[in-house]
């Protein structure tokens, strides 16, 4: 034989004997090669696959996390409008009430008609307007007799009614734009000393009086009541500057106006 088929020939032997020592054929071996690498293929598929689904869900829960958070807000949204719709229908019963109990205050106090004395609702307040020229002399601040009298009656219906007893009264005195020449300056000063008269009859306790002095007096609790003068700043009739004989004679008054207390801070039309 010569080299090169012996060569050959030995190649042959080897490649057999490989074969048929591993257990496979070529053929085996090309479809096992690509079996891995199909296997590989789908594996880097699955990774893939896998990664989006990781971001898809990372994205769902960031948006039920913001629907949550917004269900709060919503709810809690919800929630304050509720309550502010409770509030509502609770001041609303609460005005009701209220203007239903000054109405009745009013009507109690509308007895003072049988007297010639006005109680009217001005500047928000219940207010019972005294002529002036009933309760004193022209220029004067000291009561007449009839202004006294007039005054005990309006203290005896606010007496005998418990609801107008421990209300807080103020005393307003009030003049025409007539100039005022006296004692007390202007016309402020004069507003306010008759305030002050009516303030001092309305407190006086007729079962005190001293001995060899009439028993007269309003009876109520000074604490209960106030004074103050308006002059001819705040006039019902008329202007500051021009007022006719009948307007001046309307302005010319003292008014007591029952104050307003903590739940009734409102201007109600009763």
């Amino acid at each position: 034989m010569t080299r090169t088929r012996i060569f050959a020939l030995s190649i042959a032997s080897f490649t057999a004997i490989s074969a048929i020592g591993c257990g496979y054929s070529e053929d085996e071996w090309q479809a096992q090669l690509a079996k891995t690498k199909q296997c590989t293929s789908d594996l880097d598929a699955e990774r893939t696959a896998k990664k989006k689904m990781e971001t898809e869900l990372e994205a769902l829960k960031k948006e039920v996390a913001a629907l949550k958070e917004a269900n709060t807000a919503t709810g809690a949204k919800a929630d304050k409008l509720a309550k502010a719709l409770a509030d509502a229908e609770a001041r609303a019963k609460a005005g009701e009430a209220l203007k239903a109990r000054l109405a009745a205050l009013k009507a109690k106090l509308d007895e003072l008609k049988k007297f010639g004395i006005e109680t009217k609702i001005r500047n928000g307040l219940i207010t019972i307007v005294l002529p002036g020229d009933v309760l004193f002399a022209p220029g004067k601040e000291t009561l007449s007799k009839e202004g006294k009298d007039v005054i005990g009656k309006i203290a005896g219906v606010i007496r005998d009614n418990p609801d107008l007893a421990k209300r807080h009264f103020q005393i307003v005195g009030h003049t025409d734009n007539a100039p005022y020449v006296g004692p007390f300056k202007d016309n402020v000063g004069l507003s306010v000393m008759r305030a002050r008269e009516v303030y001092a009859f309305l407190s006086t306790d007729p079962a005190k009086a001293p001995k060899g002095k009439p028993a007269e007096g309003g009876g109520l609790d000074p604490k209960n009541l106030s004074a103050a003068g308006f002059g001819d700043l705040d006039p019902i009739a008329g202007t500051r500057e021009q007022q006719s004989a009948d307007e001046k004679k309307q302005n010319r008054r003292v008014e007591l106006a029952i104050l307003p207390n903590a739940d009734e801070l409102m201007k109600l039309d009763v």
